[in-house]
């Protein structure tokens, strides 16, 4: 039953994200688009993402690092504030605003998250607001037995000063956040986000997905914004 349970909610989450790809990239185009394209280049097998692969595709892209899962994903379709990344064997992250939002993993689905901000905060996100900083964050997932879970943590955001770090084609000036989240169930995981300075915006991310969750960590290789 419990196998049956996150099965369905597992063909859910990927039916949408799915229909959001094809409505946006055309059946017709699919061949041709960075859908297609991702399929090709992400193999699980065939380790870390390189410099040299980022570099020889011209779409955005982000080198991603699970425990099972590891190489280059190509943007698959963005729309509003969320970005859409298929992975081989029909699995998918979703960004919002740069961060974790939804992922379908092996190890269990990852279906939305929520973040609440103080009420004087003049942001979207919590990785924009300045440090430290005090926010709450929603997660819904199935682990890998199909059971569904939902809970509420509190974060809190601190942040080192800028120093330069090496990614994938550049090397940035970044801040260096370190978050703490203690959940309802009195569990804790963390995560750790490099934001632009000035930007704001994240360039990488490395965080577990909910309590004992899979680790999901990425970088930006090509962005996605200012195109």
């Amino acid at each position: 039953m419990r196998g049956c349970i996150r099965s369905f909610l597992a063909m859910w989450f990927r039916a949408v994200i799915l229909g959001s790809l094809f409505a946006l990239a055309g059946c017709s185009t699919f061949e041709r688009s960075s859908i297609a394209q991702t399929i090709v280049i992400f193999d699980p097998g065939r380790g870390q993402a390189t410099a040299e692969q980022a570099g020889n595709i011209a779409f955005a892209s982000i080198a991603l690092d699970t425990s099972v899962q590891r190489g280059l994903v190509v943007l698959g379709a963005q729309t509003s504030e969320q970005t859409h990344w298929p992975i081989s064997a029909g699995g998918f992250l979703s960004l919002y605003q740069g961060g974790l939002y939804a992922v379908a993993t092996p190890q269990g689905d990852l279906l939305t998250t929520r973040y609440g901000l103080p009420e004087e905060a003049n942001a979207g996100t919590p990785w924009q607001l300045a440090a430290p900083a005090n926010f709450s964050i929603e997660r819904h997932w199935v682990d890998s037995d199909g059971l569904s879970h939902a809970q509420r943590a509190e974060g809190t955001m601190t942040c080192g000063e800028p120093q330069r770090r090496e990614l994938l084609l550049t090397e940035l000036v970044l801040e260096s956040c370190h978050v703490d989240y203690t959940w309802d169930s009195g569990q804790t995981t963390r995560a750790q986000w490099w934001r632009d300075p000035a930007t704001l915006r994240l360039w990488e991310v490395d965080e577990a997905a909910w309590p004992q969750g899979p680790d999901i960590s990425w970088q930006v290789a090509r962005p996605w914004w200012g195109s």
